[in-house]
């Protein structure tokens, strides 16, 4: 019995280390697609809250205003559409979540280039600060796919991974 535990945990001993070991993708210095944001508008339904709508339009747009690109890139103007924006009720808080549509426009052509969708969610205490809170959320997640400078909100991990 005492045999078979110890062998047991020196393949585990072994093994564990091997799973988290993952070799990088041939096409790491791939990029993708990058734009050269020019501008954003949000939209959404009337029964939005006007606080969240107005807050994401101001975040993304000095996320925009604040990106520089050193090389040519396609020019593209985000359009932003919240939908299925809800708060539920938990046990202590509220958990406030919508879905965000993501449509790149072509300045050139006017023709869509790229199109995305996600949902996020926070939790809050108060209900208050919960359009704010979301709207930095999806604010964020848009800056990130797009490459777009967040401007100067940042915490002290992301200071020192700089």
């Amino acid at each position: 019995m005492l045999r078979r535990s110890l062998r047991n945990a020196l393949i585990l001993f072994f093994v564990l280390p091997l799973a988290a070991f993952r070799m990088p993708s041939s096409d790491g210095s791939r990029q993708g697609l990058i734009y050269d944001v020019r501008g954003a508008f949000v939209t959404a339904k009337p029964d939005v809250p006007r606080a969240l709508v107005t807050e994401v339009d101001s975040l993304v747009d000095v996320a925009v205003r604040a990106t520089i690109r050193s090389s040519i890139l396609p020019r593209t103007i985000l359009c932003v559409r919240l939908s299925n924006v809800s708060g539920t009720a938990v046990l202590f808080g509220m958990r406030h979540s919508a879905k965000v549509t993501v449509q790149a426009v072509s300045v050139a052509s006017g023709e869509p280039v790229a199109e995305g969708s996600f949902t996020t969610s926070v939790f809050v205490f108060d209900r208050t600060a919960a359009d704010r809170a979301l709207a930095e959320k999806v604010a964020a997640r848009i800056a990130g796919e797009f490459r777009l400078d967040a401007g100067a909100h940042g915490s002290l991990a992301s200071a020192f991974a700089k």
